[in-house]
């Protein structure tokens, strides 16, 4: 696998902790200090990196999950064995490592302490350890999870931990220090009749479950069965002691799999019918992101992007000048509940209904950020070009006519273009291969008008509802 270049985009020696190739043959000379009862790493996996820059360089941080395949010494069986590091510069990981039991105190700090190679300037945690969620372990084993599940809305006859026989765990997402969110196949019953359900837990390191918990309860209890197209995951519960939230698993396929030029209009109608749910919904206690709140967010994301990339800092002024410029009147924005990061990901198909889940990032603010968000995200999907424009103009006819306030052009254009900011951003501090030219690309996306493929479908979108 090629080696990430020195990118020009501020990472100086921390770039080769997001080279899976490097980290690889990095993690393998330790491999017996972490997993003692192995024999090779076969393959490494980066997953959310996050670059943390600062304006002193030797300041900086990176923080990375690695997924490995790990041959184990006796059955010579592949497992997986996930990893969360962060690594430092000037050797500021020992002044990290010094603050740790202070951070933890009073909970399971040592169980928290991380390994530390101090010739890397790298702290390591082995999973289900983490800093941030002490708690992990107990959802992450079979055997001490049947402690916590919802027997209270589970089926008859799985009553309490005495009942299950046996419990499948797989982690489906794990963001380290955040969240994490867990697949259960549960099995109980009589031997002959054994019984199977799956359930899913997401694992938040405080009171954050409580509150996602709380907005899905409201979301099912109100929609559940007003449109027989529309399915919104349902809750089961929520488990404080082990910050958990739970809901029951959903059949279903990825939209994205199954969606296509047949059937892009009928699937864009009921997501639209979904989408304007949430939105005309009273979920109470959700942040609220003004306009102004915007701009500020944006423009420090914009000035991180000018120090990181200075041959962008032409493009990036004038950029960050028709935001501030274009930026619509408040008085015309519908402060509504809204996804904040709503993406074709986020939804599954069964048997051409639409499932509606992941509700951790709902906020206060316009609602037609949810419509930009979901048309600038196709751009980084596998979807063909046609297809994106006609599921953009799809989504935007369907959804004005499911709501009550104007959905003007403008405002979707610029929120899209915020959009493409934070896109560019994200791509700089998760070091993605090729991060200098995707970053110069996307840039170019945002404020190249009369070129973009998204304004574009915005023309599409005008000319087509004329």
């Amino acid at each position: 696998m090629r080696r990430i270049r020195d990118t020009g985009m501020g990472m100086h020696n921390l770039t080769k902790f997001a080279d899976p190739a490097v980290m690889k043959a990095m993690l393998s000379e330790r491999l017996p200090l972490f997993c003692p009862d192995s024999v090779a790493i076969t393959s490494c996996h980066v997953q959310h990196v996050r670059y943390s820059p600062k304006k002193k360089p030797e300041n900086a941080s990176l923080a990375a999950c690695y997924h490995l395949g790990i041959r184990d010494r006796d059955s010579q069986r592949e497992q997986r064995v996930i990893l969360y590091c962060k690594a430092f510069r000037g050797g500021h990981s020992q002044r990290e490592i010094d603050t740790l039991p202070q951070q933890r105190a009073g909970t399971q700090a040592l169980h928290s302490m991380p390994l530390h190679f101090r010739d890397l300037d790298l702290l390591m945690w082995v999973f289900p350890a983490d800093p941030a969620i002490p708690h992990l372990p107990e959802v992450s084993d079979p055997e001490r999870v049947t402690a916590h599940l919802p027997y209270s809305s589970l089926p008859k006859g799985l009553d309490g931990p005495g009942d299950v026989r046996s419990v499948e765990v797989q982690i489906i997402n794990y963001r380290p220090e955040l969240r994490c969110t867990t697949r259960y196949d549960l099995h109980w019953g009589a031997a002959d009749q054994l019984q199977h359900l799956t359930i899913f837990g997401k694992t938040f390191r405080s009171g954050e479950a409580r509150d996602v918990y709380a907005r899905s309860e409201y979301l099912w209890n109100r929609f559940s069965g007003v449109d027989e197209n529309v399915l919104f995951a349902q809750p089961l519960g929520y488990t404080p002691a082990v910050q958990t939230l739970w809901q029951l698993g959903i059949e279903g396929i990825p939209l994205c799999c199954v969606i296509g030029e047949d059937n892009c209009d009928a699937y864009l109608k009921t997501i639209a019918k979904g989408l304007a749910m949430v939105h005309n919904s009273n979920l109470k206690g959700l942040p609220t992101w003004t306009l102004g709140e915007h701009l500020t967010e944006v423009e420090k994301k914009i000035e991180k992007l000018r120090r990181a990339a200075p041959s962008l800092v032409g493009e990036l002024n004038l950029l960050a000048e028709r935001i501030q410029h274009d930026a619509p009147n408040p008085s015309d924005i519908p402060f509504r509940p809204m996804y904040w990061d709503f993406h074709v990901n986020q939804l599954l198909d069964q048997d051409g209904k639409v499932a509606f889940f992941d509700f951790d990032e709902l906020a206060i603010g316009d609602p037609l950020q949810d419509i930009a968000n979901f048309i600038v995200d196709l751009h980084f999907r596998d979807v063909r070009q046609f297809l994106a424009r006609r599921m953009a103009k799809s989504l935007y006819d369907s959804y004005r006519s499911q709501v009550k306030w104007e959905v003007p052009i403008d405002r979707v254009r610029w929120h899209a273009r915020v959009q493409f900011i934070n896109k560019a951003y994200r791509v700089y501090i998760q070091q993605s291969p090729d991060v200098k030219e995707t970053v110069k690309e996307i840039i170019h996306m945002a404020a190249q008008e009369t070129t973009l493929d998204w304004i574009d479908n915005a023309r599409l979108i005008e000319e087509m509802s004329r």
